[in-house]
């Protein structure tokens, strides 16, 4: 049960003129949408930046297609100023384009010192049997130039190298050409084998040892670069089905159809403006409904119009619906406000029913609702208030007025008048205490807790440090800590001593206010009793009548007085304990109740 209404949110769809009765028909069905005229022009967004960002979105689509995530077929919702939603899209590519390059680029070289590890294997399982050393051979020296090439089987030059030791050792994919000359002849050496299909083998310094450390290395280094590019690759994927960059190319592809046909065709009456507000959750469901209706309109979520009154939705349970009529009374909760439509399901009925114990009397009362429930649908709160009100009568043991029908679960209210008056009086005590916390939650939710907790704060210290020093006459010191705190919360906000009377008289008013509404929670406990008092009327007039249909008669009458009579005064004194005891608390009632065009059935 969510204490905070739940606000509405703008939205606006532009549909082809011929489907603009069936594009509201779909959205009504939804339950969730109210309509209304937008009080503004269509506000065109910079349609000179929103090309801008769009183009470049394009561009950075065209360099990486074939890495794109797949788009939305059909528009989708889009939630926000336009020209922002492009920047965010254009953003969220560029940062992924980026990942893109530096992610092929990495495993492009990646790629390559693998095929160059597997060469040096190919070259070390090939020099051996030529009796080639591949360490020996590579030994630093001043006087000597040592070049290794790796060339394609078949690749026939003809060197013309005097002075130059040449040998040759075959691999399975290449051959392996060892030359060792002077110096000086490294650049013939490197000439000569440029003009072929040949590279040169580079060795790198950690390769050293004999044969079989070097077969080791070489395959310690394939396994790390294998899992290397494993990891690459994978990441590369990822980026591949990336849903934020695929939800970014969805909402362009619907802002470049928006660039289209909405932007200038509004004024040449090809699509329809409907607008209003949605207490959806999700935005995408309403686009999702006006698509499966084959409806092709653009949804849109932009902000709401500067002086519009965004409406709030309250609990709509079933079993919370019946006591919002007495919720309306009073108003409707603002979006920072709490929603109190939950906690009347159970306060309503106590009180009510607490006033009004009476097995007999209660069964009338629901039975009657659940009758004419569906002529007079207001009247459903009296099923839980007549099952609340035969709940009481068990425990006080009354069934039309006859006290001695059925045992008290706890006792006759007339036996012990004073248990029956302290117990409403400790329920409002708690209702008071949870409307000021109410008040508490609601500040913080307006970013005022700060002013709330030196003032209001000091207000329910100094009104629980009284009730509890009642019992606890230790606990009057937390009222002397209320009193200071509130005074010094005064002086911290207003920084203005001359505040100070004007706050003490406030905080005076409101404990006395209090204290007043505190006691009048013992007018329930008086209603129990006064019921109780005049079943007890009602049944000695009825024993002074000898003849029994006399008798059935004055029972008959009586209790159809009482149940009319105390059904009447109790409903208003519960709405008024409710309203100006428990409301007072924390209701601002700044809100616009949430109207949608149908409810679901």
């Amino acid at each position: 049960m969510a204490l905070r209404p739940a606000q509405a949110r703008w939205f606006e769809t532009y549909v082809p003129r011929d489907q603009t009765v069936r594009a509201t028909e779909v959205l009504a069905e939804t339950g969730v949408v109210q309509l209304e005229l937008a009080p503004r022009l269509e506000g065109m967004p910079d349609l000179a930046r929103l090309r801008f960002f769009l183009g470049h979105f394009a561009t950075l689509v065209a360099e990486h297609e074939e890495d794109m995530p797949a788009g939305v077929a059909h528009p989708s919702a889009l939630i926000g100023d336009s020209v922002h939603i492009a920047n965010l899209a254009l953003h969220k590519l560029r940062v992924w384009s980026a990942q893109v390059d530096y992610l092929r680029e990495h495993l492009a070289q990646s790629r390559a010192e693998h095929d160059h590890l597997l060469l040096l294997a190919e070259c070390l399982e090939a020099l051996r049997p030529a009796g080639i050393d591949l360490d020996g051979v590579f030994r630093e020296t001043r006087f000597l130039c040592k070049c290794l090439f790796a060339c394609p089987h078949g690749c026939e030059f003809a060197p013309d190298l005097s002075g130059v030791v040449e040998r040759v050792a075959h691999g399975q994919l290449h051959d392996f050409l060892y030359f060792v000359g002077a110096p000086e002849q490294r650049e013939k050496i490197g000439r000569l084998v440029s003009e072929t299909e040949c590279e040169q083998v580079a060795i790198p310094v950690w390769l050293s040892g004999d044969h079989e450390q070097q077969k080791r290395m070489l395959l310690a280094q394939l396994a790390v670069k294998t899992h290397e590019i494993s990891g690459l690759s994978k990441r590369l994927h990822q980026l591949g089905n990336d849903a934020g960059v695929a939800e970014a190319r969805a909402n362009v592809e619907t802002l470049s159809w928006y660039l289209e046909h909405a932007a200038h065709t509004l004024g040449e009456r090809k699509l329809c403006h409907v607008t209003g507000w949605t207490t959806c959750a999700d935005p995408q469901h309403l686009r999702q409904a006006l698509h499966a209706a084959g409806v092709k309109a653009l949804l849109r979520f932009p902000d709401p119009p500067a002086d519009a009154d965004v409406p709030v939705a309250l609990l709509n349970a079933w079993w919370a619906r019946p006591f919002q009529p007495l919720l309306r009374m009073w108003g409707t909760p603002g979006g920072s406000e709490v929603d109190p439509s939950g906690l009347l399901a159970v306060v309503v009925p106590l009180l009510f029913g607490y006033m009004f114990p009476d097995v007999g009397h209660g069964l009338m009362l629901a039975l009657f609702a659940a009758f004419f429930r569906k002529r007079w649908p207001q009247i459903r709160f009296l099923i839980p208030c007549g099952i609340s009100a035969m709940a009481f009568g068990l425990v006080f043991g009354d069934v039309f007025g006859f006290d001695g029908l059925i045992p008290a679960v706890w006792l006759k209210p007339l036996d012990n008048p004073v248990a029956v008056l302290a117990v409403p009086l400790v329920f409002g005590v708690g209702l008071m205490l949870l409307g000021m916390v109410f008040s508490g939650v609601a500040a913080s939710w307006r970013g005022e807790l700060r002013a709330w907790l030196w003032l209001d704060g000091a207000v329910l210290l100094v009104y629980a440090g009284a009730l509890l020093g009642l019992f606890v006459p230790a606990a009057f010191w937390l009222v002397a800590l209320g009193l200071l705190q509130y005074l010094v919360g005064t002086l911290v906000i207003e920084r203005d001593p001359r505040a100070l009377p004007g706050a003490i008289g406030q905080l005076l008013l409101s404990s006395f206010e209090l204290a007043m509404n505190t006691l009048s929670f013992i007018r329930v406990g008086a209603f129990a009793l006064g019921h109780a008092a005049l079943s007890l009327a009602v049944m000695t007039l009825a024993s002074g009548v000898e003849h029994p249909l006399a008798m059935a008669l004055v029972l008959l009458l009586g209790n159809l007085f009482s149940l009319v009579l105390e059904g009447l005064v109790v409903y208003v004194q519960t709405t008024r304990l409710v309203l100006f005891e428990f409301f007072t608390r924390f209701l601002r009632v700044e809100g616009q109740l949430f109207r949608p065009l149908r409810r679901p059935l």
